[in-house]
C-alpha cells in the first residue's frame, strides 16, 4: 500500500573543488547574512518566519493535528482512510511532522523494524575503499550553505557519509551515484542516520528502481 500511494506522490572525471563559491571565510563566520542560519538552517536564508506564499499560520497548525491524528494509528489510517492521506500528502506535510511522517509513507519504519542492529553494523563496517573516495569528494557538493553541512568535520557530512557508505555496503551490486548525495543530505535535515538511511533504501528500491546507477553517469557525460 505504500508503494502505491509513493506513487501517486512521487512526480530524479576529476572533480574539481567548487568550494569558492561559498565566498570568504570573513562572508561565512563574520557579521551578515552569511552567517544567520533561516528556520530551515540554510545559512543566508530568509530568517523570516512565514513569507510570501506560506499558508497562515493557523492553516498549518490544522494540518500538524491532522497528521498528527493520523499517525497516531497508522495503519487504521491507511487502511480506512487512504484517500485522505493522499489529499493531506499533495497539500504538504508540515515540516515539523516530517521525521514522523516520511518513514511511514515510504515504508521506512517498517523496514528498519524487520532488520534491527542492520544499519549499526553496516556503520561500523569498512567501506569499500573505492565507494568511500568518490563518497568523499562529493560530501562537500551537498548543501554547502546548510547549517549542518558547513563544516567537513561536522556532524551533517559525517552522518551523510556513513549514510552513503552503509548503502554501497547494503547493495554493493549497485554501490553509489552522486544523485543520491542529495537525497540523504535531505533526509538528514529531518531524520536520525538510521532514520534516513531506510528511507533511501525505500526511495532507491520501491520508489525510483533502476534509477540511481552507471547509466546516470553516462546520461551526465551524454547531456
Amino acid at each position: 500500500m505504500a508503494q502505491a500511494l509513493g506513487e501517486d506522490l512521487v512526480p530524479p572525471s576529476e572533480l574539481q573543488d567548487d568550494s569558492s563559491s561559498l565566498g570568504s571565510d570573513s562572508e561565512l563566520s563574520g557579521p551578515g547574512p552569511y552567517r544567520q542560519a533561516d528556520r530551515y538552517g540554510f545559512i543566508g536564508g530568509s530568517s523570516a518566519e512565514l513569507g510570501p506564499g506560506h499558508p497562515p499560520a493557523d492553516l498549518i497548525r490544522q494540518r500538524e493535528m491532522k497528521w498528527v491524528e493520523m499517525t497516531s494509528h497508522w495503519e487504521k489510517t491507511m487502511s480506512r482512510r487512504y484517500k485522505k492521506v493522499k489529499i493531506q500528502c499533495r497539500k504538504g506535510i508540515p515540516s515539523a511532522l516530517r521525521a514522523r511522517c516520511w518513514p511511514l509513507l515510504c515504508g521506512a519504519q517498517v523496514c528498519q523494524k524487520n532488520n534491527p542492529g542492520t544499519y549499526q553494523e553496516l556503520a561500523m563496517a569498512p567501506g569499500d575503499p573505492q565507494w568511500m573516495e568518490t563518497i568523499g569528494r562529493d560530501l562537500h557538493r551537498q548543501f554547502p550553505l546548510h547549517e549542518m553541512f558547513v563544516s567537513p568535520q561536522g556532524h551533517g557530512q559525517q552522518g551523510l557519509l556513513q549514510v552513503l557508505k552503509a548503502y554501497t555496503l547494503y547493495r554493493p551490486e549497485q554501490g553509489y551515484c552522486q544523485a543520491q548525495g542529495p537525497v540523504a543530505a535531505v533526509l538528514l535535515m529531518h531524520l536520525p542516520p538510521e532514520e534516513a538511511f531506510w528511507c533511501l533504501v525505500q526511495i532507491c528500491e520501491v520508489y525510483l528502481p533502476g534509477y540511481y546507477g552507471p547509466h546516470m553517469v553516462r546520461g551526465w557525460v551524454g547531456g
